[in-house]
């Protein structure tokens, strides 16, 4: 329940704190007091949209904060899954800027909208003129019947498998679009790595090829230098090997006499040792070194698969066709995957209907052993408000497909005369009959769906007299399971509340302002009576308002 709601720079609120208690509260006031700012700044605190023009003073932030009492209504597990501390008394906070930044806080703890708006549908059930445009919808007219049957177990199981399935689903229509456009390019994939494969390409084996061509195709230069090479140095008129020879023995001869000469020949050994090896290579690679035109063409047709694959495929070394000749064999293997994976996903999705079907037949028979009573309840209810031809009819209509609340197309019938046949509501009640069918349902489930709050905002438009009265005994009695709020017109409603607040208008220096107070018992006597007989108080109006707070 509301402990108490603090509102500052609101609107035309510049300052106010209301203590609220268990039961049944009133809020009353002339048309544009600002009953509707409150509902306003309370709407802050539930998520709704925050709006820069409602700040009063754009050089101050706005606030609202409410206290909650949440004893009793297991929200431990939602403040531990949200990283919230817990705490028997909750304070909500939402703060807005001139500069259109908002921030809100639970227990002093940032959080964001979409939390804020969770929280708040544990807490408050906000009856506005908006809500009673609901009442027309189908989805709407379904929750209401689930909650009168109590299926919100069920529900949740239900709805847990169908996002479940639903993710399936989709995973399974990406595989199958992958698998149809896999399967298009399957026949030019297999070609491109059957035409790879085929080459058996090797790493290192171009560079091989390369260098062993270059060598056949200058086989005559090649040949021709060597030959002369191991010529000079060793068969020429004039052979470099046997010349340094010559000279390295006069060198050794003149040891002992010039110092150098052993050092001179030492070295002249080393090169004579150094040429000699190199007259041995030479003549063996010009013995070795011979044209293959056989081998060249072989060579060339071999190097032409190679480049032709590296042209097709827009790469410069065959390592690339390799590493390109794996990947074309893991892609098709990929595509003789999804036919293994789309089997998969259907046998999931085939289990989660099968459970499904279980929960939706469940959730099916709860709703239609559930909807006689609430026909019955709410013809008793709407008849004991005025409409003493009403119709109310829940239809049920079994669908051949899931929806996010199983197998059912659920619709409310009303019809309001004697021998009327029964329409869509949206389509068949008047703005009075509207407020009626809504607080009948809003009272049938406050027996069955456990809120702390409920807040009507002039759900009696449109009604007056023992209409009224029936209205105000009914809210008066939700409000022993519950806490209610009333923002009234009528002064049968009024005098049903456990307290009663006055919002009003009053200027100052600076200009208009909402002021909202409670009421001393003295005080209502007298707003009802001015609710009873307009802005002059009759003595009339003053023992009718005495005799309506009597008789509750």
């Amino acid at each position: 329940m509301i402990k108490n709601i603090h509102i500052r720079n609101y609107a035309l609120i510049d300052k106010t704190d209301i203590e609220l208690e268990k039961g049944f509260t009133i809020i009353t006031g002339e048309t544009g007091a600002g009953k509707s700012i409150l509902l306003g700044a309370i709407g802050l605190t539930l998520g709704q949209r925050a709006d820069v023009a409602a700040i009063m003073d754009k050089s101050r932030k706005c606030v609202v904060e409410i206290t909650y009492n949440v004893v009793g209504y297991d929200l431990q597990r939602w403040f531990v899954d949200n990283d919230l501390d817990y705490d028997d008394f909750v304070v909500v906070r939402r703060e807005l800027m001139a500069d259109g930044k908002s921030r809100a806080f639970i227990n002093d703890t940032p959080v964001n909208n979409k939390v804020l708006k969770e929280f708040g549908s544990f807490l408050i059930d906000v009856h506005s003129q908006h809500q009673s445009l609901l009442i027309g919808q189908p989805e709407y007219q379904l929750e209401i019947l689930d909650a009168f049957c109590g299926n919100q177990s069920l529900l949740k199981d239900y709805k847990v498998k169908y996002a479940r399935r639903q993710g399936v689903l989709a995973e399974l229509n990406f595989v199958k679009q992958k698998a149809r456009e896999a399967a298009q390019e399957e026949d030019y994939l297999k070609f491109q790595f059957n035409q790879l494969d085929e080459a058996r390409l090797r790493e290192g084996e171009q560079r091989e090829l390369e260098e062993e061509l270059a060598v056949l195709n200058n086989a005559e230069s090649i040949k021709s230098a060597f030959s002369e090479s191991t010529y000079v140095l060793t068969e020429a008129e004039v052979p470099v090997i046997p010349s340094l020879k010559g000279l390295k023995n006069k060198m050794a001869s003149l040891e002992g006499v010039v110092k150098e000469a052993t050092d001179y020949e030492q070295r002249l050994n080393s090169v004579i040792l150094e040429l000699e090896d190199i007259a041995d290579e030479c003549e063996r690679v010009a013995e070795r070194v011979e044209y293959n035109p056989v081998r060249v063409d072989t060579i060339n047709d071999r190097l032409n698969v190679m480049y032709d694959l590296l042209h097709k495929h827009r790469v410069e070394r065959t390592e690339d066709l390799i590493t390109l000749k794996e990947a074309l064999g893991e892609k098709l293997k990929g595509i003789q995957s999804f036919a293994t994976q789309i089997e998969e996903l259907e046998k999931q999705i085939n289990v989660l209907e099968k459970e499904m079907d279980v929960l939706a037949g469940k959730i099916h028979k709860a709703r239609v052993e559930s909807e006689q009573k609430l026909r019955e309840e709410m013809r008793g209810l709407l008849v004991g408000m005025g409409i003493k031809h009403a119709v109310f009819k829940v239809v049920i209509t079994p669908l051949d497909h899931f929806t996010p609340t199983g197998k059912d197309d659920v619709s409310f019938l009303f019809a309001a005369n004697k021998n009327q046949e029964p329409g869509e509501l949206a389509k068949v009640a008047s703005g009075g009959e509207i407020s009626r069918l809504m607080l009948s349902l809003k009272y049938i489930l406050s027996r069955t769906k456990q809120l702390p709050v409920i807040i009507f905002d002039e759900i009696d438009t449109g009604v007056s007299g023992e209409i009224a009265h029936s209205m105000a005994a009914m809210m008066k009695e939700m409000a022993e399971r519950m806490q209610v709020i009333s923002i009234s017109h009528l002064p049968q409603i009024a005098a049903a509340g456990d307290t009663h607040f006055k919002v009003y208008k009053e200027d100052d220096q600076e200009g208009t302002i909402s002021r909202i107070r409670r009421l001393t018992d003295e005080e209502r006597v007298i707003e009802i009576a001015g609710m009873i007989s307009g802005s002059v108080v009759s003595k009339a109006a003053l023992e009718n308002a005495r005799l309506l707070l009597g008789q509750f």
